[in-house]
Order: C-alpha cells, then sequence, then structure tokens
C-alpha cells in the first residue's frame, strides 16, 4: 500500500515537472511574440488614427491594425533571415552585435541570447560529437558531458597523455549560460549511448527528459558498485527490497 501511494506520488511528481518543461519554451516563445507585436502595433499608430480619421469602427480599426502587424513582424523576420544568409548581410549583423554589445547592461544579456539562438541555429553534430560520462565533481558523482574536438597536441604534450578529450560540462539548465572546459583522459570517460539531442534535452530540462534508451557503456550495476563500494551496493539492496514489497 505504501510502495503504491509512493509510486503515485512519483507520477504526479512526474507529470508536473515534464509540464514545466514543456510550457516554459512555449510561454516564452509567447511572450516575445507578443512583445514584438506590441512592438510592431504601436509602430502602425499613425494607421490607426487615419483609419480613425475615416471613422472606421473601432473593432474593426482593432482587426485591421493587428492583422498589419502580424503580417509586417512576418515580413521583417523572413528579410532579416533572407539578409542575413548573404556575406554581406552576415558582417552587417557582426557589426550591430559588436554595437550593441558595447552598451552597458543591454549588451550582457543582448549577447546571452545571442548565444542561445546560435546553439539552436547551429547543427549539434557540429557543435559537439558525442555524449559521455565523467566522474565530476567528487568520487562516486557523475556529470554528463560533450565531446568537442580533438583535444591540442600542446595540451597533451604538456599533460603527458596522449589519450586527453576534451569535453564540456554543461550547467543545467541553460548550458549557454556556463559550463566547464575539461581535457580528461580517455580512460576516466564513458561514453553514453544517447545522441546529442536527447544529452542536451537532458540538461535543459534538468534530467526530466532522459531517453528510456539511454544507456552507458560500462556502468553495469556491478561497476557502480565497484567504484561506489559498500555504499552503493547497500543503495542497490535497499531498492530491490523495495520493488519487492
Amino acid at each position: 500500500m505504501q510502495a503504491a501511494g509512493h509510486s503515485a506520488v512519483s507520477r504526479v511528481r512526474e507529470a508536473f515537472l515534464t509540464g514545466i518543461a514543456v510550457m516554459v519554451p512555449i510561454l516564452i516563445t509567447l511572450y516575445v511574440l507578443h512583445a514584438a507585436l506590441g512592438l510592431f502595433t504601436n509602430v502602425l499608430d499613425p494607421l490607426a488614427y487615419g483609419l480613425q480619421r475615416l471613422n472606421v469602427a473601432p473593432e474593426r480599426r482593432f482587426v485591421i491594425v493587428q492583422l498589419t502587424a502580424a503580417f509586417l513582424l512576418v515580413v521583417v523576420t523572413f528579410s532579416v533571415g533572407f539578409f542575413a544568409s548573404f556575406q554581406s548581410g552576415e558582417r552587417a549583423l557582426e557589426y550591430f552585435d559588436l554595437l550593441i554589445e558595447r552598451i552597458p547592461g543591454i549588451g550582457s544579456v543582448y549577447t546571452s541570447f545571442r548565444q542561445m539562438s546560435d546553439v539552436m541555429l547551429e547543427s549539434d553534430a557540429e557543435n559537439f560529437r558525442k555524449v559521455v560520462l565523467v566522474e565530476y565533481p567528487h568520487e562516486g558523482a557523475y556529470t554528463l558531458g560533450f565531446e568537442t574536438v580533438k583535444t591540442p597536441e600542446p595540451i597533451r604534450e604538456a599533460a603527458g597523455d596522449e589519450t586527453l578529450r576534451t569535453l564540456f560540462l554543461p550547467l543545467a539548465p541553460n548550458p549557454v549560460m556556463g559550463g566547464f572546459l575539461a581535457h580528461v583522459p580517455e580512460s576516466r570517460i564513458m561514453d553514453v549511448d544517447m545522441t546529442v539531442e536527447e544529452g542536451m534535452r537532458t540538461v535543459v530540462t534538468t534530467g526530466v527528459a532522459v531517453a528510456d534508451t539511454a544507456e552507458a557503456e560500462g556502468l553495469s550495476r556491478e561497476h557502480l558498485e565497484e567504484i561506489g563500494g559498500s555504499e552503493v551496493g547497500e543503495r542497490f539492496a535497499a531498492d530491490d527490497a523495495e520493488d519487492e514489497r
């Protein structure tokens, strides 16, 4: 009976956290669209004034202005994307980025969102090679990481280890805002049977959206007990006893 109640609470908690993970990106997107639409609506104040002079009904004025603002938002978004696809457009956007980044306060916020958009637009396969596990920040604890590039030869020579692999260890839930760059010996790295997209989703949702089929190579129960010692073995035994009940 107690196990059933615990299972029900776990399901409710998991459903709630999953709902948060799904709703937050949607709400942020809707907020940004609402703000952009409001900006274009304010720009169209002269149009609203002209319709008022023509004795257009307030309801019709509102609909006309809103539809025009939405149309302009789509056109401007498409135009910016089309312009940015050319080399001259890329240079112009780079100058614009530098200009905004120099503004105190606003620059840091703009840079953060710019980096987030770059991550979403670029292919994950180009940024990260594979998903791995590293024993960090202390013995018995594991951190999900991403292999980035081949470790430069000067770093391998300085460390005296040719097996070093360069990893990015992200901070949840926003990997763009923080993380650690680490050069780790291959013997201390465990490859994970998980795509980069699944790994990134795991970090962004703080572990809620973990792929059911994801398995770490070499992370068997026996291996974990060997690494973690008696404490890990006792935890496994307690879990087995609870499952039997």
